[in-house]
């Protein structure tokens, strides 16, 4: 009887050693998916082509834990193009910037998260690393930029995400798809 105390006193002060003073913190993980449709006619043209698009992370994907969130980090950015049928002979140029004032998209305004040259346009087969927090392999992104899309998902900001693209190559036929895949993790206090 006195083992059977004695360990469940030792468990009970480990669990309130881990939660802390106000509460148990939570790590919540998911990813967000933005897809954004490239226009084959646009793209051909000699000024290529920008899309943007608004998100809001918090509300999108976080919406029930946002109230008690401590912070959020980006662990990894990634791309996949979808919706061809064809493998032309074209490759991408690839701007992204994060327009944290939601100004309409433009090749101008935004800062810019990272820059992708020679992309093959054909239906990827696994998602293409862009930014990791794994330091062995992390990517290309800006991470000051990284840095201000935590803290305004965190403010609960609405940011508008922009692709700017220009083709080498022969002329694309079909309208393709470019797909962000943002895998966030928030830090949320649980009372």
């Amino acid at each position: 009887m006195m083992r059977k105390t004695y360990l469940f006193t030792l468990i009970l002060a480990v669990v309130l050693w881990g939660c802390g003073e106000a509460g148990v913190e939570s790590d919540i993980s998911k990813t967000s998916e933005i897809d954004f449709n490239i226009d084959a006619s646009t793209l051909n043209t000699a000024l290529g082509s920008t899309v943007g698009q608004s998100f809001d992370f918090a509300d999108q994907e976080f919406a029930s834990y946002i109230s008690d969130a401590e912070k959020f980090t980006l662990n990894r950015l990634e791309f996949e193009i979808t919706g061809l049928t064809g493998a032309p002979a074209t490759t991408l140029d690839m701007e992204i910037r994060i327009d944290f004032n939601n100004n309409t998209a433009s090749q101008t305004d935004g800062d810019p998260l990272l820059s992708v040259a020679n992309v093959p346009v054909a239906n990827t087969t696994s998602p293409v690393l862009l930014f990791s927090t794994d330091a062995s392999n992390p990517g290309i992104a800006n991470t000051v930029v990284v840095s201000a899309l935590e803290a305004a998902i965190l403010n609960r900001s609405t940011v508008e995400l922009e692709i700017t693209s220009s083709k080498t190559g022969a002329d694309l036929t079909e309208n393709f798809k470019i797909n962000l895949l943002f895998d966030l993790t928030a830090r949320v206090q649980l009372d």
